[in-house]
């Protein structure tokens, strides 16, 4: 008897956490005075940058203040003249005044402000010379606020890099302009030959995506003629003294394989200038045709997309499979099988947009649910280029009723720039039958109740493995631990039908770790509790003695096992889930192979789908296909749909992220985002880009290295007796940063290397997997590294040339100068495994 009430307390206990989890409402300003509203043209004005005599930078504007190290759009590099000049670009309005602030990039202090007033309509440029003595090489803020001619403030944002000599922005500028002209000429294609780097895996069969490995035969458009039709927008990304990331964005008009199309170019360039020598390290070009229905194929039934990259997006029908959404080029279309009209159901930009507007396409649309009532639920989300959140990043979601009333259901602001709510913003989203959107941004979990009118914040500060989303089944995955994936249950939440499943521990002594889902199934394993083990780069190795595949009612499907090995980890392709095994060694788990087990699943092929064509003129082209039912009986007829909107009045603020993130930026834009610092550098090194964290700072940047550097000031701890090596190593850096612990306290801790840096310092980082090459970038930052060379000895890293490395030996007690190739194959050996630091500014795990 006892033991039922007992199960009955743990249940209740249960049930309150999950009322708890579920249930944190957030703050919500509701206006319910919802008004029809037209939407209206692109009104702000634009602004471009000239410096040392070259046009750059166009300028988009924000209807707030965002924080001045937010945006990384552009790089405006200074003269020894510190002179810029704004070139206005006005719309329907025009700017009247304008005040600029120079802002340190690190701690956001403020060190010039002026004003510049009566701007007169029609004046094209304003000069600035700027008073403030910049550090050379040094990046720097400039926060431009101007006010419109119908009274609106307007935020513009560039960042500042001075040099006293002359850094060859010119000759730069002027490399890239050539190449870029060279690619329009099949008679420079073999000049073009000589600085790319054609590779075997390159298939060469797409101009959607084209870069440094590609032929120069895809360089130069292959059998395609396309002529500029915009102007060409030029953006610098990242510079310095040696390199320049650039940007060309601009539009053409080619003849396809049916027809004259046109497509959104862009261009990116890494470029070196030394020694009088112009070299290409990057080059990337992406071409995305712009959606046109004449261009459909009447002899295969198919609306054409043509060239593009975007073969992903979500396509919904109606359950009588007459009406098809998609979204094309910030546009959300309708197609109506029946009368085989287009109709434009949400447009980003208006119909007189210029291509100077369209250039900056900083907005997504994602299709959330098409219900049996046919009623269609969007989401927008992304920089608002016109209408009454212009100049605004949010999400806003939509309804759009079969009756052809576009109304909106809530207004989220973000302090983001697209860049980054595309990363932070999940894939996933889903509206309930009660009326529930269900959605991610930034590691939390939210749901607002479009009937209630509120938010409700699920889960923050989740992390890949603790909280899953099985997209297939409308379900939310977490464990009953967030912070470490394994605990006493796991919870699948049916988000359709708003149950919940728990699965427990199978004893006291052992835990259920979440280890991932597949289509609509989840995967979890087994583990002793005391076989859990932290590593002393302080991640942890939790060995599962059994696995189980169940579906959303809990129900097991599947179980795997091997005996004297344990699961270490899983990662699924397609149907196949494919199982990382470890094996115990004394006191330490090693890898033991790989196994797999295959799904069972019941996935039907969709009736809707994108299919590709390759022809000789423009190569691989894509299509959108139908039911073989389906017969496309004349071209399709484009018609515009609503010109109006109901607002919601409804504005939900969302709150700051909470956890680290690292975003990779690279080509231009941020290509990738990861909770592990080392992750992200070793992706950010293969794309050749940059690491910055999810607080604005730089991480890490490829080429950012000093050639040498030496760190002064660190005081050598000898190991011996109950000094351990590693401990000695720990203390060497903790001193290095004037952490307040004695040495004997360090000691009695017996804890694992990360653990001893983590209990004294703020944001210690672990650089597992990463090369000697990438965390020399912390060496130059004058940040000491700890590497280790086995389990139980390291030696700090506290400097380095091209050949040489600087190490501090605890067990020799001495500063050894020892061969960089050398030591590089030893660390590679011992398993890359790394530790440092970043400064307080910076966030970390």
């Amino acid at each position: 008897m006892l033991k039922h009430i007992y199960k009955g307390l743990f249940l209740v206990i249960i049930f309150a956490a999950a009322l708890f989890f579920f249930g944190h409402q957030l703050e919500t300003d509701i206006d319910d005075d919802g008004t029809e509203y037209k939407v209206q043209e692109e009104t702000f004005p634009t602004i471009q940058i000239m410096t040392q005599g070259r046009v750059v930078n166009p300028l988009y504007g924000y209807a707030a203040p965002m924080e001045a190290d937010i945006v990384r759009e552009s790089m405006t590099p200074l003269g020894t003249d510190r002179k810029i000049t704004l070139l206005l670009e006005s719309a329907v309005s025009y700017l009247t005044r304008l005040q600029y602030e120079i802002v340190d990039k690190e701690s956001g202090e403020i060190y010039e402000t002026k004003t510049i007033s009566a701007i007169s309509e029609g004046q094209k440029q304003v000069d600035i010379v700027f008073d403030y003595n910049f550090k050379t090489s040094t990046e720097y803020i400039l926060d431009i606020m101007g006010i419109s001619s119908d009274g609106r403030e307007i935020h513009y944002y560039t960042r500042l890099k001075y040099y006293q000599m002359d850094s060859n922005l010119g000759k730069k500028l002027d490399f890239v302009r050539q190449f870029h002209k060279n690619t329009f000429k099949k008679s420079k294609q073999q000049e073009l030959e000589s600085y790319l780097e054609p590779s075997p895996q390159n298939l060469n069969s797409s101009l959607a995506s084209v870069d440094i490995t590609s032929s120069s035969d895809l360089v130069t458009w292959a059998g395609m003629s396309p002529e500029i039709i915009s102007d060409e927008y030029i953006t610098i990304k990242e510079y310095n003294m040696e390199t320049a990331c650039v940007q060309y964005n601009y539009f053409v008009r080619a003849q396809s394989s049916s027809g004259r199309e046109i497509y959104h170019v862009k261009e990116f360039y890494r470029v070196r200038y030394a020694s009088g020598q112009n070299y290409l390290l990057n080059f990337h070009r992406t071409m995305e045709a712009q959606f046109d229905p004449k261009q459909a194929s009447m002899t295969s039934s198919q609306l054409k997309l043509g060239i593009t990259g975007d073969t992903v997006s979500q396509m919904m029908s109606t359950e009588d499979e007459k009406k098809l959404y998609f979204a094309r080029g910030g546009t959300l279309y309708q197609y109506n099988m029946d009368t085989g009209d287009i109709m434009t159901v949400y447009e980003s930009f208006s119909e007189k947009a210029s291509y100077r507007y369209r250039a900056y396409d900083e907005q997504g649309i994602r299709l959330l649910k098409l219900d049996s009532e046919g009623t269609l639920y969007f989401c927008v989300y992304g920089y608002f280029p016109r209408g009454s959140y212009e100049g605004d990043v949010a999400i806003v979601l939509y309804e759009y009723k079969a009756d052809g009333i576009l109304r909106e259901m809530v207004y989220m602001p973000i302090s983001s720039t697209y860049q980054q709510l595309r990363e932070d913003f999940d894939e996933y989203g889903y509206v309930s039958p009660r009326g529930i959107y269900y959605f991610t941004v930034a590691n939390t979990v939210y749901a607002y109740n479009m009937t209630g009118k509120r938010l409700e914040k699920l889960a923050e500060n989740i992390k890949a493995h603790s909280f899953m989303t099985m997209q297939g089944a409308n379900c939310y995955v977490w464990s009953s631990s967030l912070s470490t994936g394994y605990g006493e249950s796991i919870t699948i939440f049916d988000l359709e039908k708003d149950e919940k499943q728990v699965i427990y521990r199978p004893d006291k002594k052992s835990w259920i770790r979440l280890l991932g889902v597949i289509e609509g199934n989840v995967v979890y394993g087994f583990v002793k509790k005391d076989a859990i083990t932290q590593n002393s780069d302080g991640s942890r190795i939790i060995p599962c003695y059994e696995l189980y595949i169940a579906n959303t009612k809990g129900e097991v499907l599947k179980k795997f096992a091997k005996s004297g090995k344990y699961i270490k980890g899983i990662d699924s392709n397609g149907n196949v889930i494919n199982i990382s095994l470890c094996k115990k060694s004394g006191n330490r788990y090693v890898d033991a192979g790989r196994d797999s087990i295959l799904n069972q699943t019941d996935s039907k092929a969709s009736r809707f789908g994108y299919t590709s064509r390759i022809t000789n003129k423009s190569l691989t082209e894509w299509y959108i296909y139908f039911p073989s039912s389906f017969i496309m009986e004349e071209t399709p007829q484009l018609v515009k749909g609503p010109e109006t909107y109901m607002t919601s009045g409804r504005t939900v603020r969302l709150e700051q992220p909470k956890i680290a993130k690292y975003y990779v930026y690279a080509v231009g834009e941020i290509t990738a985002s990861f909770e592990s610092i080392g992750s992200a550098i070793r992706e950010a090194d293969r794309q050749m880009g940059v690491v910055v964290s999810s607080n604005h700072q730089v991480v890490w940047e490829r080429s950012g290295s000093f050639l040498q550097n030496s760190i002064g000031g660190i005081e050598m701890t000898r190991s011996g007796g109950a000094v351990s090596n590693l401990t000695a190593c720990a203390y060497m850096v903790l001193m290095q940063n004037h952490a307040g612990v004695a040495l004997s306290e360090l000691t009695k801790s017996e804890k694992p290397l990360y653990n001893m840096l983590a209990d004294y310092m703020e944001r210690p980082v672990n650089l597992k997997g990463c090369t000697l090459e990438q965390v020399l970038y912390f060496v130059s930052n004058n940040k000491s590294v700890i590497a280790m060379l086995s389990d139980k000895k390291a030696v700090v890293i506290a400097g380095y040339t091209t050949t040489k490395l600087y190490l501090l030996d605890p067990d020799s007690g001495k500063q050894l100068t020892v061969s960089r190739t050398e030591y590089e194959k030893k660390f590679k050996a011992a398993g890359n495994r790394f530790i440092s630091y970043m400064e307080k500014s910076c966030e970390s795990k």
